[in-house]
């Protein structure tokens, strides 16, 4: 073995410093313990400064959710989008117009068009021979238990729900009882499995199976068969799962023959000519849109091509990326409508998600727009975005020292 050479005079000045460090410290320490608390931080203004920046959105965001939900409770319309649908089916079945011109007219509530499909108005009869209270609060259940799947399959943690379902497009869906949170619910049930952790959603592809091919075409069929303008979903489907795409079509088209006679071809015409009428840009209620922006043919053309878009993301992305582009290229968008956004909101950073469920939630279109596009630019950035901010970070931290 070789003999370990003995220690320069500096090598053993060196080891002997951190003891003598030690012991001067100590009654730095003590001064320390014995300086009295700041004052400042005594009050409730200095503890909130001390929050870190992150808790302090998760805190601004939950507030906004919770009283935007309070708000949609006391002044939305109580299953306004219920029972619109219930009115139409009233007339059908007494031999009137479901699809009146006149509601286009109306301000707002109960008496606003019905826009449905003829099909529904057939599945719809039925419940007109119960108690109203009984059909409310039985579709209610329905909407909330859809509401409370989808947040949970996204990995939203049991005690974040109740503020989640407070959140304004959780709410007016609720509140107004819209089928629209039920057509979110569909769309993440195909293309996301059970989350791997709390808000970590774990992308599904439909092409891995898993469920019979006709179940996850009738989920992503359901929406464009309701709404004709959303068929993102189903384009991300047919690109990844073809035939179960083409059953969802045979699904609706056997359901549209079945109750042709029913309904008549009467009927179809009267809805044709109520979705021109909702397209009209001088209807005031028509929703919000980027794309009624554009002139002419553009309009429908930028529509297209989102969808066309929807078939060419990534895999990893596909859910996500659907989402967020049938809310960008819808024609007409409502608060309701953003629920599909859900997925690329926790897909991309947690603080920017949170700036637009702050945004989002103030309910003016403004702001949730403003949030729509922040997501849209984060979830496009990705892993650059973390890049970028890091940059930035470290240019500011070495110029504080020189302004120090």
């Amino acid at each position: 073995m070789v003999a370990a050479e003995p220690a320069q005079p500096a090598e053993a000045a060196e080891l002997a410093r951190p003891a003598d460090t030690a012991e001067t410290a100590q009654p730095a320490a003590a001064a320390e313990l014995a300086r009295p608390a700041d004052p400042v931080r005594r009050t409730p203004l200095g503890r909130l400064k001390t929050v870190a920046p992150a808790r302090a959105l998760e805190m601004l965001a939950a507030a906004v959710a919770v009283v935007g939900g309070v708000i949609v409770l006391l002044t939305h319309p109580v299953m306004v989008d219920l029972e619109i649908p219930l009115r139409a089916a009233e007339r059908w079945v007494h031999g009137g117009e479901p699809y009146l011109a006149s509601s286009f007219t109306a301000s707002e509530g109960y008496g606003l068009p019905f826009l449905y499909p003829p099909p529904v108005l057939p599945f719809l009869a039925p419940f007109l021979a119960l108690p109203r209270s009984v059909v409310v609060a039985a579709w209610l259940a329905t909407a909330v238990g859809a509401a409370i799947f989808l947040a949970r399959r996204l990995g939203v943690p049991w005690r974040a729900v109740p503020i989640a379902l407070c959140w304004l497009p959780f709410a007016e869906g609720l509140v107004g009882g819209n089928a629209q949170v039920l057509l979110v619910a569909a769309f993440v049930a195909v293309f996301f499995d059970p989350p791997a952790g709390p808000w970590r959603p774990t992308p599904h592809d439909p092409r891995d199976g898993g469920r019979p091919a006709i179940v996850d075409g009738i989920l992503a069929t359901v929406t464009p068969a309701l709404k004709l303008t959303q068929p993102h979903a189903w384009a991300a489907l047919l690109r990844r799962r073809p035939w179960a795409a083409l059953l969802g079509v045979v699904v609706a088209a056997a359901v549209a023959l079945a109750t042709l006679p029913l309904v008549g071809v009467g009927t179809w015409q009267a809805w044709i000519a109520q979705l021109g009428r909702a397209a009209d840009p001088a209807w005031e209620l028509r929703g919000s849109s980027l794309v009624q922006l554009l002139p002419g043919l553009f309009s429908p053309a930028a529509t297209g091509l989102t969808i066309l878009l929807a078939m060419l993301v990534p895999n990893r992305r596909l859910g996500a990326a659907a989402g967020l582009l049938l809310v960008l290229g819808a024609p007409s968008l409502r608060s309701y409508g953003v629920l599909f956004l859900l997925p690329a909101m926790l897909a991309v950073r947690r603080d920017v998600a949170l700036v637009a469920v702050i945004l989002i939630g103030t309910g003016v279109m403004p702001g949730v727009w403003a949030g729509i596009l922040l997501v849209t630019l984060a979830f496009a950035a990705g892993d650059r975005l973390d890049l970028v901010l890091a940059g930035v970070t470290a240019r500011w931290s070495r110029r504080a020292p020189a302004r120090a």
